[in-house]
């Protein structure tokens, strides 16, 4: 190689280099996509498109567009993002519960394991609810009644090893109760099951009974907070029932190999979207809770959800 072409091939390098470097400290220069793993409109959908409406004041002018990719109970979408170049312009919104426990049941094509944690978000919560018709009128009295009733009494939840199934198990394991499980496709068909009385209660998120309060009735929320979709109703913890955490934290991830650097820039910015008025102000007319953890602090949140779960999934 004569001295021209060394010289071209340095300058090529150099620029290459400086491109690099330009690219990283520019971040970001261009839209982010947000994958939401289901349909527009629902609870995932809600919390995504309220991060992107405060979005561009938080990312240097630049936009989150949302894209949903239903299918696979979100597998789809995190299995496109889990495959995007690691440049931190793509990534995923996730009910990390139903991620969680799936591959403690057994391994999926997505996991926790696929992706760095980015913040968490939010959080869906499980409510204790049972019939309006129903003579149970608190959640201890709920408890006292499946007692005695031996394993006669139906409970109803959206599928076997998903979160309000699991969340279930662990209250029903906490208070040594048995009950007869009967599995649904969805929290509206539980809600549904519970306006006819064809079981006697049921385990779904907490906010699904916003709207249906003389249908069916909420005893309880299965968190160490109370709902804000159902500010009045008391918490397990409060009224001294024993309970297992279990829900489904909100969280942005991106795929695995994206830079550290990239991700605190990330985590940064999404906390400060979650701590903006305008985000709470959506989420609290949605009576979806809010949840404001970093990168490192949802990576332990994961972790030990996944140790303190693992018991529960399979029963």
């Amino acid at each position: 190689m004569n001295l021209r072409k060394v010289f071209q091939h340095s300058v090529s390098c150099l620029a290459l280099v400086l491109a690099g470097s330009t690219l990283a400290a520019d971040f970001p220069e261009r839209p982010v996509n947000l994958i939401v793993g289901y349909k527009a409109g629902g609870g995932v959908d809600t919390y995504a498109r309220a991060l992107a409406k405060v979005a561009p004041d938080h990312l240097d002018g630049q936009p989150i567009v949302v894209v949903n990719k239903p299918g696979g109970g979100g597998l789809i979408g995190g299995r496109f993002v889990a495959d995007q170049p690691p440049t931190g312009y793509s990534l995923y919104l996730s009910s990390a519960g139903s991620m969680v426990l799936r591959n403690l049941a057994k391994r999926q094509v997505v996991s926790t394991d696929g992706f760095k944690m980015v913040a968490t978000i939010g959080e869906l919560t499980a409510g204790v609810f049972v019939p309006a018709s129903s003579p149970i009128k608190s959640l201890e009295e709920l408890v006292a009644k499946i007692k005695e009733s031996g394993k006669s009494m139906r409970w109803g939840h959206t599928g076997r090893g998903n979160v309000w199934h699991v969340a279930g198990v662990g209250l029903l394991n906490k208070n040594d109760l048995k009950s007869k499980d009967i599995p649904f496709k969805g929290g509206s068909a539980v809600r549904s099951a519970l306006i006819s009385s064809q079981i006697d209660f049921g385990i779904i998120g907490a906010h699904l009974g916003r709207g249906f309060e003389d249908d069916i009735r909420l005893l309880a929320v299965l968190s160490d907070e109370r709902h804000p979709a159902v500010p009045d109703t008391k918490t397990a913890k409060e009224l001294g029932v024993a309970f297992t955490k279990v829900s489904s934290p909100i969280i942005v991830m991106a795929p695995k190999r994206v830079k550290d650097a990239t991700i605190a820039e990330l985590s940064n910015a999404v906390s400060a979207m979650v701590n903006d008025k305008e985000y709470t102000a959506v989420m609290n007319k949605a009576g979806l809770p809010v949840a404001k953890l970093n990168a490192s602090e949802t990576s332990n949140l994961v972790s030990n959800a996944k140790v303190e779960w693992k018991s529960l999934v399979g029963k």
